[in-house]
Parts: structure tokens; sequence; C-alpha cells
């Protein structure tokens, strides 16, 4: 008795081709049709197969993309993709709390290097506001890393970016191949192609061996940038800085190795993880949009009590406003499956930290002037005498 397979699209994504016996079947049975009607036949026959083949892709999947038997190794990845990306949220943030809440030290008010709008003017209206008060700051600080972080290591669109840049790893004069190729995309075929290609690439470049990178080639460039990055970002940030970042140079080291990590694994895989911010009414505003409950959380949205339990922001009461004036850290989606098929298909896999809380600007005391005080009143009380003894 012969063994049923409990899954039938179990071999969904295997590739098959049945030209030959569809060809010798139709030289049987219609030996006497036109050929031009066979052909007609045969591609129509070939767009039905490779329609079904795509259905039973779709449903041999679970609910968020995995397959629903039980991949073992695709589903401890992408676990360990979101544990690292919450253990680097984590560092930032304790990296930020450390060096910049407080009161600014002394030595780190000298003239601005870069100006503050330039740095911050996208990230919020109210940077100005965030800059002076001393328990927000950090907040302004984390979502100034994390933009750096997404423009210089993690974007898929931007020229030298990630540690794979082109043929020769970190010359810029070199044809930025991912770019060109990714930007050429326009359908799900050639997404399927491109993916297959970007994460062949990266295995063959960097494998990983042992839970180590090994690259085969000089990563020093790399090792270069990611200084140059660190030394860059440390003094942008000094003016702004409680206490010496010299100290925390080790640790934003760390923060930014991690990120290039994290990029690389991304990039091993044939489903396309990729970070998702959001944009307000201009081009580069990453403010003043609406809040989406099912892409964002609001790091205020919880109670005092659990914030200080969980280690978490502030200590003001939640804020309700549905408008997000601060993005903290992006949203870390997927497009396709493990088998890197189905990319017009995402799936949020880790929501984007953000702040809905308005922050007010703090107003000067006015002092009360008395009544007829000061030159002004002395004049007038001496122009009152004069009138009256004219």
């Amino acid at each position: 008795m012969g063994h049923t397979n409990p899954n039938p699209f179990g071999d969904a994504d295997a590739e098959w081709s049945d030209e030959e016996e569809l060809l010798e079947s139709w030289s049987t049975s219609a030996a006497q049709e036109p050929i031009e009607a066979r052909l007609q036949r045969f591609y129509q026959v070939t767009r039905e197969r490779d329609a079904l083949r795509k259905e039973l892709q779709r449903k041999s999947v679970g609910p968020h993309g995995i397959p629903a038997t039980a991949s073992v190794v695709y589903k401890s990845e992408e676990k360990t993709l979101i544990e690292e990306l919450h253990a680097l949220r984590y560092e930032i943030r304790i990296w930020t709390e450390e060096y910049f809440s407080g009161p600014i030290k002394t030595s780190s008010r000298r003239p601005y290097l870069t100006r503050a709008k330039k740095l911050f003017g996208n990230l919020s209206e109210n940077y100005n506001t965030y800059l002076k008060d001393h328990d927000d700051r950090p907040l302004l600080m984390q979502s100034y890393i994390w933009s750096q972080l997404q423009t210089k290591i993690f974007s898929n669109w931007q020229k030298g970016c990630g540690y794979v840049w082109a043929g020769k790893l970190g010359d810029r004069k070199l044809r930025p191949i991912n770019d060109t190729l990714r930007k050429a995309v326009k359908n799900e075929e050639e997404a399927e192609q491109y993916h297959q290609w970007r994460s062949l690439t990266v295995n063959l470049l960097v494998p990983q061996v042992d839970g180590k990178w090994r690259p085969t080639f000089d990563a020093s460039p790399v090792l270069k940038r990611i200084s140059r990055f660190c030394s860059r970002t440390r003094r942008k940030l000094r003016p702004w800085s409680a206490h010496s970042l010299r100290a925390g140079k080790e640790q934003l080291h760390t923060i930014v190795s991690a990120a290039v990590a994290l990029d690389l694994k991304m990039k091993r895989q044939l489903a396309d993880y990729r970070f998702v911010t959001f944009t307000g009414g201009k081009k580069d505003q990453f403010w003043g949009y609406g809040f989406y409950e099912s892409e964002m959380e609001d790091v205020y949205d919880d109670d005092e009590d659990e914030y200080h339990a969980m280690g978490g922001y502030g200590s003001m009461a939640s804020a309700k406003s549905r408008k997000v004036e601060l993005a903290l850290a992006p949203a870390l989606e997927r497009c396709g499956n493990s088998n890197g098929h189905i990319f017009e298909q995402s799936f949020m896999l880790v929501k984007a930290d953000v702040s809905c809380k308005r922050l007010e600007k703090m107003k000067k005391p006015v002092r009360p002037t008395k009544k007829g005080g000061g030159m002004r009143g002395g004049v007038e009380a001496l122009g009152k005498a004069w009138n009256r003894q004219a």
C-alpha cells in the first residue's frame, strides 16, 4: 500500500518542466493541427503552469510568509535577526541616555562645527526644545544615530552603503553594481533574480565560519570607515553632551560594528529584509505624519510604572496625540519568503519606535515691574510735575 504525502504542497517550490511530455502528447493527438495554434496552446499551458506554481507557493507558507513545514533554520535565523535588532536598539538607548542626559557640561559649550538645524532639522520640528531638555535630549540623539546608520549602512539606495559596494571593497570609483541592479527591478521575476544574486554574492564574499565573519578579501577599508564614522558622530554631537564622549568611544564603535554585522545577516537572506521610515509632508521630513498602531509603537504609550520597571523613557504621563513628533528607530519589514519568492507581499516584523509627545517650549519668567519704577517712570513723573507747575 503506497504512502500518501501528508503535505500536498511540500514540493511547491521545486522547479519542474514538462515541455517535452507536452510536445510529445500533442504530436500524437493533434498531428494535423497547425503549428501556430499548437504554439499558442503551448504558451497558454506554460502560463497556466507558472500561475499554478505561484499559487501553490502561496499556500505552502504560513500567514507571515514563513514555510508551513517546520523550517528550523529559517525561523531561527529570522528570530536571531529580530533579537539582534532589539539588542542594537537597547545599546543605542543606553549610550545616549548615559552621555546626553542632564545639563550640558561646560567644556562642550564651544562654537558649533555644525549647525543644529542641519543635524536635527529633518528629525523633529522642536529639535531646539529637545536639545534644551535634560530628560528628552537622548531621544533626539537616538533618532540622529539611527538616521545615520540607515544612511551609511542599511540603505539599499544610497551609493556606497553597506559592507560590499562594488567589485572592489570600498572603491567608490567603480560602478555601483548593487545600486544599478536593484533600481532596475521592475517586476516579480526580476525581483527574484536580483535577491538571489544579492544573497549569493554576500555569502560568497563574506562567508560565516564557526559563527564569525571570514571575508574573502581585505576588510581593512571597512574597519577604517567604521572608525571614521564613529569619530565624525562624536565630533558632531559633542556640543550637546552631558559627559565626555571620549569615554564612550568604545561603546559607539561596538554599536556601529553591530549594525554592520546585522546588515550582513540581512543581506545574506533570500528574503528582502529592510528598514522602513515614514515621512511627513516634505522630502526627508521624518516627523509630522499620522500615528499607525499596526506599524509604530509610541514610547510614551504605557504607564509610568511600567516604564520604570522596564527601564523605559522618561517619567511623564503618556501622550495621546496621533501625530508623530519624533521617530526614534525604524521598523523592520520582510518581503518574500525563505525560498526567495513572492516579493510583492510584505510583513512587518518589528514596529518603529516613535514619540507622539509634544514638547512645550520653556517660557522665560517675566520679572514684575513696579508701577512708576525705573528710568521711564522717573521721566514720566518729572513730566507730570513740570505740567503742574506750568
